[in-house]
């Protein structure tokens, strides 16, 4: 047998003190900064295209301008002078001495003499006639006829228009005063002298013109074959 421990009183329990708690901290407020992050600001977000600005616009509309001025600066430069030339503006009707015109005579109908009749009739009232002949441009002459003249003889062709009312007048590029009148299907006869007198009185500039090409060779008789 195991040999008993000697009995004896037994020691008192530990004696447990409770305390009041130990003191907590104050409280303090919360610091802003802390409590809060503070977010980066958003970056806004680059488009890849680029707006044109309102210069190259600008410079782009003026040189679409210029171009199209150099355009149509160039085509009138382009076109022959005699085509600015063919409608002129009236000529000035003066009162001339008749013996200083000189008239070509020609017959654009098919009426026979016309052409003899109006030479006599011509030289009659004083003008100097140098050529009757039928007219060889081959034009379609209309009405009472065609009066051509070049830019030296405008005032004389104003002139003889008074003696043929309603004849067109029909400038080209000749370069002498001489004055051609084809006579049309519907020439008569000159006006009468009285009337020419008072339209000299009062004048007016003519208002049939007509526009030629320019080229003296479709509206001047080319020159007779030769005899042989």
């Amino acid at each position: 047998m195991a040999p008993q421990s000697p009995a004896g009183p037994k020691p008192p329990p530990p004696t447990v003190r409770y305390g009041s708690p130990p003191p907590r901290p104050p409280e303090t407020a919360p610091d802003p900064s802390r409590s809060a992050q503070v977010r980066p600001p958003a970056r806004r977000r680059v488009s890849s295209r680029r707006p044109i600005p309102p210069l190259i616009f600008l410079v782009i509309l003026a040189v679409a301008a210029l171009f199209v001025w150099y355009k149509v600066l160039q085509s009138d430069q382009a076109r022959p002078s005699s085509d600015a030339d063919a409608c002129p503006a009236p000529p000035t009707v003066t009162a001339l001495d008749p013996a200083t015109i000189r008239l070509r005579i020609y017959n654009a109908s098919e009426i026979p003499g016309l052409a003899a009749q109006a030479t006599a009739e011509f030289v009659g009232r004083g003008f100097a006639v140098t050529e009757t002949d039928n007219d060889r441009t081959g034009r379609d002459v209309m009405a009472v006829g065609e009066l051509r003249y070049g830019a030296r003889g405008a005032e004389k062709a104003a002139f003889v228009a008074l003696f043929v009312p309603g004849i067109t007048l029909v400038r080209d590029t000749r370069s002498d005063d001489l004055i051609d009148i084809a006579l049309g299907p519907d020439y008569v006869a000159l006006a009468a002298p009285e009337a020419v007198v008072v339209a000299i009185a009062t004048p007016v500039a003519p208002t049939n013109l007509a526009c030629s090409t320019g080229d003296p060779s479709e509206t001047v008789n080319p020159d007779p074959p030769a005899t042989p």
